[in-house]
């Protein structure tokens, strides 16, 4: 009789091989175990539910003082028990949901519904509708003689400002003065209306009526703050993948006729306005994952993984990776992922477990770095679908 051999230190899990080659210090399957950084197993930590829900997606904040949800439809934020959760807005569709945090506030968006969590769970919208364009007339008055233009914007109570309306301009005569009417209002929000007066660029605020129509009969001089927000749009439409990067936050709008995806980047600290002209990047296939990093962004599609950086677009992988939130930031400074071919690592890019692990990727997917009992692991829950690249 032979034996036996004990073993000193695992080394994980290696199913792509044949076991007998392997020898001993793999394991052909490891179900609710976990190999130390000692290289010893132990029993994988056991979980309970919390309470039922259908979600279709959750985030938790940076200082894991808060975490959000959405259930069937109807955003929620967890209590700190994680037993109970407080409805924060309801009608959402069941589409996956992605998110971002910037500067303590939690940004959200399904590709139809999108968002705006502030600390105290305050619930804003993020994109906002450019105002209607007012019309111009000339009545009585003694402006200089000229080109005037004119157009509105909205201000929300928290200070944020929308980009402006269509410029309307109007041939401004001897003895006239300006008419702006048509001012849209809308409850909740301040109106302001800018004027470039005769023949300059350079728009002015003439004033903030609370009616829908004003005369401006007075002099340059008169008119006040620079418009900042010119030529500034809403967050487009469609974008379903989200991620804040080097102070700003950057979305992603598929086109599936064009089978590419258009990366477009807020203004820093401005994360409500897109400059959809010049903040624009193109990526081939539909975007499926934005993960930031120092170095560059990150950026799954359905065929490839590439990165964004100073020196442009570049591929790291001809594979792609699954919908959903799974990337998390390591100890390292590096973001892990969940790809088409098990885990990964950027920057600079690393495949983690093709070696050796054959796991069907899933179609949807949701991962962390989780830091539990001394050790650092990277968790991630899928739903199931597709087949191993390297199934045996």
């Amino acid at each position: 009789m032979i034996p036996p051999k004990p073993v000193d230190r695992f080394l994980g899990l290696n199913n792509t091989q044949d076991p007998i080659s392997l020898g001993l210090s793999w394991l052909t399957t490891a179900n609710n175990v976990d190999v130390t950084d000692a290289g010893k197993l132990q029993l994988r930590t056991g979980y309970t539910r919390a309470m039922a829900a259908t979600p279709s997606g959750a985030y938790a904040t940076l200082d894991e003082q808060r975490m959000y949800f959405v259930d069937a439809g109807t955003l929620k934020a967890m209590d700190a028990n994680g037993t109970s959760a407080a409805t924060l807005a309801t009608g959402l569709s069941r589409d996956p949901v992605t998110w971002a945090e910037m500067n303590g506030q939690v940004f959200y968006t399904n590709g139809t519904d999108s968002g705006i969590i502030a600390a105290d769970n305050e619930v804003m919208p993020w994109a906002w509708a450019i105002p209607t364009a007012p019309t111009l007339a000339a009545v009585t008055g003694d402006l200089d003689p000229g080109l005037y233009r004119a157009c509105i914007t909205h201000r929300l109570p928290d200070g944020r400002e929308t980009g402006p309306s269509d410029v309307v301009e109007l041939e401004i005569s001897e003895g006239q003065a300006l008419q702006v009417s048509g001012i849209e209002q809308i409850a909740g929000q301040a109106t302001h209306v800018y004027i470039a007066p005769a023949n300059s660029t350079v728009f002015q605020r003439a004033g903030s009526p609370s009616v829908t129509a004003m005369v401006w009969n007075a002099s340059a001089d008169a008119l006040g703050v620079d418009l900042e927000t010119f030529g500034m749009d809403p967050l487009p439409t469609g974008c379903d993948v989200i991620a804040a990067w080097r102070g700003r936050l950057v979305v992603s709008q598929y086109d599936p006729a064009a089978d590419a995806s258009a990366l477009f980047m807020s203004q820093p600290l401005g994360f409500h306005l897109f400059d959809l002209e010049e903040g624009m990047v193109m990526v081939p296939g539909r975007v499926l994952m934005l993960a930031p990093h120092d170095a560059g962004l990150v950026i799954g599609t359905e065929n490839a993984i590439m990165a964004y950086t100073t020196e442009g677009l570049a591929e790291l992988a001809p594979y792609g990776v699954v919908a959903g939130q799974h990337w998390s930031p390591d100890d390292d400074g590096t973001v892990v992922f969940w790809s088409q071919r098990g885990i990964c690592r950027a920057l600079p890019f690393a495949n983690l477990t093709q070696q050796q692990a054959s796991v069907a990727p899933g179609v949807n997917a949701g991962g962390a770095v989780v830091r539990m009992g001394g050790q650092r692991r990277y968790i991630v829950s899928i739903k199931q679908g597709g087949g191993a690249f390297n199934a045996v």
